[in-house]
Order: structure tokens, then sequence, then C-alpha cells
């Protein structure tokens, strides 16, 4: 929904564009034809609309602060699921010591230590939660981050590549249905951003 939904917005947009194009340059030969007849309206040349595009894939299996980020995620994943494995199993052992008992334990025992058991699993529940929300919340900051550092060269960068559009391909981003080779800058731009992280490191 999403792709189909950016693919609306850039058709919108190039309708608009060539529309204000056609509104300056029809007005501009009205001002000069009053009185005379009227020739029809200036178009855009297609060999002067500049396209390129990214491939997103690349990006991330190349763009050495895509893998920086990413490794920082997993390592925090697997620290959430190490603590609530843990904790899962603390309740077990704890648990079976007190089964251990076994007719040495009164009724009153048993009643206080379920209690005590679901508070400690519903207090497991809930911290887990809060761990992965925590865990998906610094996911999408760092989403946003790299986003934005994309962003930001490809201003830089199209200041001399002089593109109108530049698109965005990839697996899951499937709002090119046929894609020329020739149109293809990833390289150019993946190597511009990783020269851009090293400079970074180094200050």
């Amino acid at each position: 929904m999403q792709n189909k939904l950016t693919l609306a917005l850039i058709i919108v947009l190039i309708l608009a564009v060539s529309g204000l194009y056609y509104l300056q340059f029809n007005k501009t030969s009205l001002a000069k034809n009053e009185g005379k007849s009227i020739r029809q309206p200036l178009r855009i040349s297609d060999s002067s609309l500049r396209l390129a595009y990214i491939d997103l894939d690349t990006i991330k299996a190349n763009y050495d602060y895509f893998k920086l980020k990413n490794a920082e995620l997993e390592r925090e994943k697997q620290r959430i699921e190490n603590e609530i494995e843990t904790g899962v199993k603390k309740l077990e052992t704890d648990r079976n010591n007190f089964l251990k008992k076994g007719q040495s334990i009164s009724q009153q025992e048993a009643e206080q230590f379920q209690i005590e058991f679901q508070t400690r699993y519903q207090a497991l529940g809930e911290k887990r939660e809060k761990l992965l929300n925590q865990h998906l919340s610094n996911q999408a900051k760092a989403m946003d981050d790299i986003q934005a550092r994309i962003n930001t060269f490809l201003k830089e960068y199209n200041k001399t590549a002089g593109y109108h559009f530049i698109f965005s391909t990839g697996e899951s981003n499937l709002t090119l249905y046929y894609k020329d080779e020739s149109y293809n800058i990833t390289e150019e731009v993946l190597e511009g951003l990783n020269e851009t992280y090293q400079r970074e490191k180094k200050k």
C-alpha cells in the first residue's frame, strides 16, 4: 500500500511540474502573441528529464554505517532474549525446587507460592514487552538516522549530478517495475556514503 501511495505521489508531482511548465510557457506565449493566432504551448522535452535510482538492498549490504547500526540492534535484541530467558529459567528452577518439598507443602504455602509465581511471571512478561518496545523504538530511530544521512548525501551529490528525480528500489520496495541499469547510481552513492562515514569516524 505504501509503495502504491509513493508511486501515486510521484505521478502527481510529475503532472504538477508539467502543469506549471505548461502554464508558464502558455502565459508567455499568450503575452507575446496577443491579437495574433495562438501557438501551441511549449512542452518539456523527454530528453531534458534526468532520472536515476539507487538499490536499497545494495546500500543495506554495503553501507558501513548501516552495518554498524544493524549489528548494534542485533546485539540489543540478543541481550533482551537472553535476559528474558534467564528470568524464565529462574522461575522454572524456583517452581521445581518448591515442588520437591512434596507432601511437606502446606495449603497456605502452596497458595502463597502460586500468588508469588504468577506475580513474577506477569512482571517478566511486562518487562519483555517494555524491552521489545524500546528495541523497536531504537530500530525506528536508526532507520530514520540512516534515511536522513542518505537524503543529506543525495542533496549534496545532486548539486553536480543534476537529476530531477532519484528513485529507490529493492526487494521490499517494488515501486519500479522496470529498471534500466544505465540509470543505476547505487555504486556512486554507496562510495560517497562510506567516504562520508569514514571522515566522520576520524573526527
